[in-house]
């Protein structure tokens, strides 16, 4: 089979290459017969290795068929029109299918060469210490609370590889820790952890563990425990030697082809250096497909967290969260407080508020809701009843949390994509295309809302809903003409308005830039002329009113206009008795702002260390920690640039206006929001409040500098550098938010994929 396999790769390198050297010229005679019979024959090998079992060489034919048939289709395309980077792309292509198909499955040929015995190890002659063979089960059952070990002595083998054959007890059993210890021909004593693996659950490729040790392995001992509680599995066999099979990973392939196709675009192409207004077409389609991918892959986030039972059962949920169900109900009871009644032993503590008290003294309590003057309430935001509450009034059921994140996430990615591109057309539509498609897809990526898609939760969607009504604020806002030298559109300015203040009511924290959207609604008022009253009553009447009702509503629960209750939750923090420290403070803005990523060759390959920045003190951090936004996007060190970009604009009104829009929206407001966190702690989840806003302010500072430069080359030199920070940030923030929507603890098997995508070499 081998024999087969490097056959195929010759012909498919041959065929590649004839297609490469002609993709400008037909090719002709005896050359074409040959080219045409050999990719029709890679195709067709291709369509049997989906069809048959191929043992371990399966998928690999596959993805040579794949890319013969591409270098085909390239060949008959440019045929008729010609393209540089259509050419890269075809040279990517045959790059990537080499790189996958040698060098990411070095484990597979680790026994291609060499005297390697296949052998056999035979559980019931094996040597224990703890636990045994179990003829009733067929292998040796291994549990959380012991470690099985058992050892083969006179092997005598040379050991490239070690293949364990496990069947996991229970479905909720999803990993096993796996070592071994062998001696070799270098030392008389066991080389302790020579395999430091985990076998998870339906993941055969962690089943197979390469070896490389020098000379023969006269011992050797195998170590198995469950790693959670519910973690049991029975060891079936144990082979020596067996072939790992090929761990072919399209995915991988194609981001290898499209990263280096976008990198080259960016740098060579003629089209991706031309400038946005000249290109409106291209950018129009490619910037709906960047958006339509991105919102993609938020609901694939989503639907791979969905509990068993699928998603329509989702819609049939008889319970539901704080607001999905308990806000739900108080509402339609004509009521504020909470439905639940606080228990005896709460009502009785003096200060309930202190969870040392409530944990020792074992009080029931329901967990992070707020408990004042003997009733529950929630702090969290009312305005995503206006979907929950009609739902469970005509179905009965409460509305999931998991897919309202969902929804409300992609929403707003698509606003965010428009916003973006409302504002480009406006102001900067000299710009290159490579740059506009590049600060998209950063501005997609870090916008922050990932870490809600990520993980869910009540929490997580309160955010989710913030972040739809205030991206289409923003989108109205912008496309009002408020910023314009005519009127403004009043149903804009209205619907602005009306979904700022919403914002507010889902996201407490952004009142901060409903107060910026107040001073530019007063700042415009002499330009609307007669018609200042409509004006002032679309701008001010929506976001008061409810304003007024926010207020209200706080005013019935907690006796205060401006209390939103976060002050007395039941959480781990007693908040009625947090003193303001600026130590706490910059721990925010460190974390939040400045952390720079970590690269590391292990899993997860992409961190960011937390630093408390050395406090004696207590500070909360959530689970999952990411890097700091302006190394996430780097164009945020535009905002150094800032009083170049400025000197640029010609007129003062106009250089004033820009100064205080892009400083109060971009640079103020997103740092009151990161200093106001210092009590709540750190939570990955906040990024979606302010991180979008500073990277379009960023933007903005570098596009306003791109159109008024005359250099031709620092332009192209531009363009190059903002495809490289766009794979830059689509390659941190893709592994940071995998990693944080897929906990190695709680989901091994998504952890698997990603190590197994990048540390092919273990």
């Amino acid at each position: 089979m081998w024999f087969i396999f490097f056959a195929a790769l010759f012909l498919l390198t041959a065929c590649s290459v004839i297609y490469i050297r002609h993709f400008r010229r037909e090719l002709t005679g005896n050359k074409k017969l040959f080219t045409f019979g050999m990719t029709t024959v890679l195709v067709l090998t291709g369509i049997a290795d989906l069809i048959m079992n191929f043992g371990e060489f399966r998928n690999t034919f596959v993805v040579m068929g794949a890319a013969a048939a591409l270098e085909f289709a390239l060949y008959m395309h440019l045929r008729k029109n010609s393209s540089r980077t259509l050419v890269f792309m075809g040279k990517a292509i045959l790059a990537a299918a080499l790189l996958e198909l040698t060098y990411f499955q070095f484990p597979s040929y680790r026994i291609m060469t060499g005297d390697y015995e296949h052998t056999v190890l035979s559980l019931a002659d094996a040597e224990y210490e703890n636990g045994g063979y179990d003829s009733s089960v067929e292998g040796v059952p291994v549990n959380f609370d012991t470690e099985v070990s058992f050892a083969y002595h006179d092997l005598n083998k040379k050991i490239g590889t070690v293949h364990v054959d496990v069947e996991f007890a229970d479905e909720k059993a999803r990993q096993v820790s796996f070592f071994a210890d062998m001696t070799e021909e270098t030392g008389y004593y066991y080389r302790l952890k020579i395999i430091d693996s985990t076998l998870i659950a339906d993941s055969v490729q962690s089943q197979d563990a390469m070896v490389q040790l020098a000379g023969l392995t006269s011992d050797a001992r195998f170590r198995f425990s469950g790693i959670g509680e519910k973690d049991s599995c029975i060891i079936k066999g144990i082979e020596l030697n067996k072939p790992i099979p090929f761990d072919v990973m399209p995915l991988r392939m194609s981001i290898m082809i499209v990263l280096a196709t976008f990198l080259y675009a960016c740098i060579f192409s003629a089209v991706m250096n031309c400038a946005y207004e000249k290109n409106r077409y291209f950018c129009r389609v490619a910037s709906t497909w960047i958006t339509i991918l991105a919102v993609c892959v938020g609901i694939i986030l989503v639907l791979q967290q969905i509990p068993r039972g699928g998603f329509m059962d989702r819609f049939r949920l008889t319970q539901g969260d704080q607001i999905t169900e308990e806000l739900v109900l108080a509402f339609e009871n004509g009521q504020f407080s909470l439905l639940d009644e606080p228990s005896e032993e709460l009502l009785a503590m003096e200060n309930p508020y202190d969870n040392g008290s409530r944990f020792y003294d074992d009080v029931d309590y329901l967990w992070d809701h707020v408990f004042y003057e003997g009733k529950y309430y929630s702090y969290y935001g009312i305005a995503p009843l206006l979907l929950f509450l009609p739902y469970h009034l005509i179905t009965g059921y409460f509305f999931p949390e998991d897919i309202a994140s969902m929804l409300f996430a992609s929403g707003g990615l698509i606003l965010l994509s428009m916003i973006y591109s409302v504002i480009v057309k406006k102001w900067f539509s000299k710009i290159s295309t490579g740059a506009y498609l590049s600060g998209l897809a950063m501005l997609l990526a870090g916008c922050g809302i990932w870490y809600s898609i990520g993980r869910p939760l009540f929490y997580e969607m309160s955010i989710s809903a913030g972040f739809l009504c205030f991206t289409a604020a923003a989108y109205f806002f912008i496309t009002s003409g408020i910023f314009e030298k005519e009127k403004a559109n009043l149903p804009r300015i209205f619907l602005s308005s009306l979904l700022m203040g919403l914002s507010v009511m889902c996201r407490p924290t952004l009142a901060v830039y409903a107060v910026c959207g107040c001073l530019f609604y007063i700042m415009n008022t002499k330009k609307q002329g007669k018609g200042i009253a409509k004006y002032l009553a679309c701008a001010f009447i929506p976001i008061c009113a409810l304003g007024l009702f926010q207020m209200y509503y706080n005013y019935a629960r907690f006796g205060s206009v401006f209390e939103f209750g976060i002050k007395y939750s039941l959480t781990i923090n007693d908040f009625t008795r947090t003193e303001f420290h600026f130590h706490n403070m910059f721990i925010g803005i460190y974390n939040f702002l400045f952390a720079p990523p970590a690269f590391i060759p292990d899993y997860p390959f992409v961190s960011a260390p937390f630093s408390f920045l050395g406090l004696n003190s207590y500070y909360f951090k959530d689970e999952g920690t990411i890097s700091g936004l302006i190394f996430l996007v780097l164009p945020i060190f535009g905002y150094f640039l800032g009083g170049r970009a400025l000197k640029r604009i010609p007129e003062k009104k106009n250089r004033i206006s820009a100064a205080v829009v892009i400083g109060l929206v971009g640079i103020i407001m997103p740092f009151v929001i990161v200093c106001s966190v210092w009590e709540s702690g750190y939570s990955a989840r906040y990024m979606a409040d302010f991180s979008w806003q500073v990277i379009i302010g960023a933007f903005m500072v570098l596009f306003l500098l791109y159109t008024k430069s005359e250099n031709i080359q620092k332009k192209r030199v531009f363009t190059a550098v903002m495809g490289i920070c766009c794979v830059y940030t689509l390659v941190v923030v893709g592994i940071e938010a995998y990693v944080f929507s897929f906990p190695v603890d709680t989901c091994p098997r998504y952890a698997d994929i990603l190590n197994r995508m990048i540390a092919f070499y273990k």
